[in-house]
């Protein structure tokens, strides 16, 4: 069972849905969308990675010593994150302070469950594709959550202002706005787990099922990895939020400068 076709074969189907690429270039012409060139190139550098990642994966599965790469790999994918969610927050000094622990957090404690439940067997072809996943997802809702707070901050600075010269902390300032961003980040997740299987058939349940697997089974697990976003996400966010009250206020507990220049 699987995709039917070898990766040759697939160069040929790619290269025939690569109409797409052109209606989409066609349409963006036609009414002055500017997003044909934008997009080619999202999905030139887009194709470029995952065939990158699709090399290094098969001469990973046929080593030996995988775990020396994996553990490469992990390194990679947090620094990846930390410094791509850290470009939300263009004006926060040292944001990455910030989202580096946060992301790292918050996914490998889900994959720690993941690997003590069993829902992740310790090889290489679901490590990979699952750390992938929780990474990915964490940046996600890191990325939001911290931009959520920054623009509630800036935008509430006076009410900020009175509770801390009422007496307030800036831990007891922030809590209002922190619990806004922290529900706003998981927004996007939330709806769309209660749209499974009505909506859309998720990605880790699509591919199960295109590789032959029960349906049930993926079912199954497709619940699994929302769990495993849905907590690794609410950790991100929760480590988030905390870590960046030492970046929005000062030592004696006022609003940093930066903040009045957004």
């Amino acid at each position: 069972m699987g995709i039917p076709y070898t990766w040759q074969e697939g160069l040929v189907v790619l290269a025939f849905t690569c109409i797409l690429l052109l209606i989409v270039i066609l349409i963006s012409v036609y009414k002055k969308l500017e997003i044909g060139k934008e997009f080619t190139y999202a999905l030139i550098k887009g194709g470029g990675q995952l065939f990158i990642i699709a090399l290094f994966l098969t001469i990973l599965f046929q080593m030996q010593y995988w775990y020396i790469l994996i553990w490469a790999l992990f390194v990679t994918m947090i620094l990846a994150a930390g410094h791509t969610s850290a470009k939300r927050a263009t004006h926060m000094p040292q944001a990455y302070q910030v989202t580096t622990p946060a992301i790292l957090s918050g996914a490998t404690l889900s994959l720690i469950v993941l690997a003590i439940s069993r829902a992740m067997p310790l090889e290489p072809q679901f490590i990979v594709p699952l750390a992938g996943m929780a990474f990915g997802n964490s940046m996600a809702i890191c990325s939001v959550s911290m931009e959520r707070l920054i623009r509630e901050v800036s935008l509430n600075k006076s009410s900020i202002e009175t509770m801390l010269s009422l007496g307030a902390s800036s831990k007891q300032s922030l809590e209002p706005f922190s619990r806004y961003s922290i529900r706003a980040s998981l927004i996007p997740t939330i709806d769309h787990l209660k749209t499974l299987g009505v909506i859309f058939i998720p990605g880790a349940m699509a591919g199960l099922l295109i590789a032959g697997t029960d349906p049930l089974v993926a079912a199954e697990y497709q619940i699994i990895v929302f769990l495993m976003i849905v907590g690794g996400g609410i950790i991100t966010a929760l480590i988030t939020t905390t870590l960046s009250r030492k970046k929005l206020f000062t030592s004696n507990e006022q609003i940093q400068e930066w903040l009045y220049e957004l």
